[in-house]
């Protein structure tokens, strides 16, 4: 029996990229790790989150988790932008200490309407318009456990659909058809599992084959398979050591996009280098002709480098210019 629930939010602010906002008072960098593979995996094909909520219950020996990863229109009934104009989502669940008997009966039910999490997003206001020059901009708040009333389904135990787990096949993932009455029952049979377990369910799009989710409900299916589950390497967990005084000062470790920016970037500079290197090496020379320099030279055209010429076509028949965070 669960002894009570705190919050736990992920997401994105207006200036500040993905990162937890909210997290249980009790985790440690070790238990964020663990939730930060399960979150990150449910905000995978995010493109397919509008309209589509994705409920996710994963439980190890000591927490369980339940949430929804979704847009925050579906979540409150309106779009929200951050500073380039993407629209955004995140995941808002909360967290219950388990018991010996590894047991939630007390918890939001699966619907489809997401009631129970509306609540969560004023963790995102709170810090909405905070920048990353504040000190306390990679701190995420804690919160502490209270008593919700949500659905007590003591007395109701169910013994089907039979679920995996890691201990059953590890290398497989149990895949169900999406209806609203199944994943309720796939909601509540996760619950009762006296073991760890992982299930994420409403999925559009391709099946989470490469994620920790070892149960999951898709659309795209007609019936039950069994697929293999892909080895998949997570690049947001928090590879330090918390201070005692602080157990989530190393939060900022969780995502890696910053490195990976900074590499794109140099990258890009050594190409622009190399294309200055030309242009001088042009008007010092000028018995040698500018434009077939610059022709010999293919990095002006590497699409990573954010050019590319523009052809009869693309005149043509011109991008747009607005671009959704999808």
């Amino acid at each position: 029996m669960s002894k009570g629930w705190a919050a736990i939010v992920y997401g994105r602010t207006y200036h500040l990229d993905f990162r937890f906002i909210t997290v249980p008072q009790d985790f440690t960098a070790q238990d964020l790790n663990w939730a930060s593979t399960h979150i990150v995996a449910t905000t995978r094909q995010a493109r397919n989150l509008a309209g589509s909520p994705r409920w996710s219950l994963f439980k190890n020996n000591s927490y369980c988790v339940v949430g929804v990863t979704c847009t925050i229109e579906d979540l409150i009934g309106h779009t929200v932008k951050d500073d380039r104009g993407r629209a955004l989502y995140g995941f808002f669940g909360y967290v219950t200490q388990l018991t010996s008997d590894k047991i939630v009966y007390n918890l939001p039910p699966y619907s489809d309407r997401l009631n129970n999490f509306k609540i969560l997003y004023q963790e995102i206001e709170r810090v909405w318009s905070i920048r990353n020059y504040d000190p306390d901009s990679r701190k995420p708040s804690l919160s502490q456990y209270y008593p919700l009333d949500f659905v007590d389904l003591a007395g109701d135990r169910i013994a089907n659909p039979k679920l995996n787990t890691v201990d059953r096949n590890p290398d497989k993932v149990y895949l169900w058809s999406n209806h609203l009455e199944r994943n309720k029952l796939l909601w509540q049979t996760s619950a009762q599992s006296p073991v760890p377990i992982a299930t994420c369910l409403n999925i559009k799009g391709k099946p989470l084959t490469n994620s920790p989710f070892l149960n999951q409900s898709n659309h795209r299916i007609e019936q039950f398979q069994v697929l293999d589950r892909v080895l998949f390497t997570d690049r947001y967990r928090v590879t330090e050591k918390p201070e005692a005084s602080s157990p989530n000062s190393t939060l900022s470790q969780i995502s890696d996009r910053a490195k990976e920016d900074i590499d794109l970037t140099l990258q890009q500079a050594t190409k622009l280098v190399t294309v200055g290197q030309k242009l001088i090496s042009s008007l010092a020379s000028p018995n040698q002709s500018l434009e077939t320099n610059l022709d010999r030279d293919n990095s002006i055209d590497d699409p990573e480098f954010g050019f590319r010429k523009v052809s009869d076509c693309d005149r043509a028949n011109p991008q747009p210019t607005d671009r959704d965070w999808f």
